[in-house]
């Protein structure tokens, strides 16, 4: 998985931005880390907006990676709780889905 980490601050984001937002100095550098993490929060969505009304119910999870300090949103395949170690399964139209393991 691609991480953008700032040279002078040491923030980190899944998105590459010209300048980091953080310290409004830094450039975000490109680095590759393992997917794998830990469930951090989550929420079941029921009532899904119109593009996502055929996979509803649905649980929507925060990950925090085990190898960098950057959070990522993604789609469980199955229900969580926090704590639960996660791996990315795959990268759906330009969305992640991660599984428990």
């Amino acid at each position: 998985m691609k991480i953008f980490k700032c040279n002078s601050c040491n923030y980190g984001s899944v998105s590459s931005k010209y300048t980091c937002p953080e310290c409004r100095t830094g450039k975000l550098e490109e680095k590759e880390v393992s997917p794998k993490g830990t469930v951090f929060s989550f929420t079941d969505i029921h009532i899904a907006p119109a593009e996502f009304a055929g996979i509803a119910p649905y649980t929507i999870a925060l990950i925090q990676l085990d190898e960098a300090d950057v959070k990522v949103t993604a789609r469980m395949d199955s229900p969580v709780q926090i704590g639960d170690n996660v791996d990315l399964e795959k990268v759906e139209n330009g969305a992640y889905l991660y599984t428990k393991i």
